[in-house]
């Protein structure tokens, strides 16, 4: 009898836990995606799957004899399979997290700004954050040129490329130190495209971009053959990182497996 109640409690205790987590998530995704304004497919997504965890946490006993009863091989397979996810996702945010503190180099040949959403003309939260940091570093570092890449999204009227202009001038970056690439719509296009344009990758570069973003980013410019290559990452709101360091595991375990990283 203690046996059995034991292992109702700690049934109980697991179904819990997995409901909390499915709620928490839903919770959390949809109050991103209503504060930032972000409808996008990763938040869907995190929604759907926090449904699923409250649906299993509801179906609990039904699924776990269902499992009881599947072959040993395929329990031992699905075992394998969630024990190489939990690990990838640990190591995989862990490199993406001491990725986050850049090394600042002075007065290096050019400072790239990887782009980012624009709302209509107007840079979002975060691609303002990319700016001030370029700026910062722009006016402490007078030799300093800027490449400011991305182009023209949905819901933007003009270029990534073009708003970071506009608000680099306003800040007092002389317009002579400014140099625009404006069709890239990927990381991978705004430093191919702006070495394309510029014969950056023999130069001395620092990458601006969401501190969340840098491992990806500095990977990617050394597979396309940047040479001296350093990350200045812009601090992320923390409200909102969970959600910006969950999506980047998605994205650089996808670039991992297409070898763009």
């Amino acid at each position: 009898m203690k046996i059995k109640l034991l292992g109702k409690v700690k049934q109980g205790f697991v179904r819990t836990i997995i409901a909390i987590l499915g709620i928490t998530l839903i919770v959390y995704f949809i109050n991103v995606s209503l504060i930032w304004g972000r409808f996008d497919n990763f938040n869907f997504l995190m929604d759907i799957v926090g449904l699923l965890l409250i649906i299993i946490s509801i179906k609990f006993q039904k699924i776990r004899e269902k499992i009881k009863k599947l072959p040993k091989f395929v329990k031992i397979i699905l075992k394998a399979v969630f024990i190489c996810f939990v690990l990838s996702f640990i190591i995989t945010e862990s490199i993406i997290v001491y990725n986050m503190n850049g090394v600042l180099k002075k007065n290096v040949d050019y400072v790239i700004v990887l782009g980012c959403q624009v709302d209509g003309s107007i840079p979002s939260i975060p691609l303002m954050r990319r700016i001030n940091v370029a700026s910062k570093y722009l006016k402490e570092n007078l030799k300093t040129k800027v490449v400011v890449t991305g182009g023209k999204g949905r819901g933007e009227n003009i270029s990534e490329a073009g708003a970071m202009k506009n608000v680099l001038i306003r800040s007092g970056i002389n317009t002579e130190r400014i140099f625009i690439e404006n069709n890239a719509t990927s990381t991978k296009e705004n430093l191919k495209f702006s070495d394309e344009l510029y014969d950056l990758s023999n130069k001395d570069i620092i990458i601006v971009s969401s501190d969340y973003h840098m491992y990806r980013a500095l990977s990617m410019a050394k597979k396309l053959k940047y040479k001296n290559v350093a990350g200045l990452p812009c601090k992320s709101q923390l409200s909102i990182l969970p959600a910006y360091l969950a999506q980047e595991y998605v994205a650089v375990m996808y670039y991992k497996l297409l070898g763009s990283i």
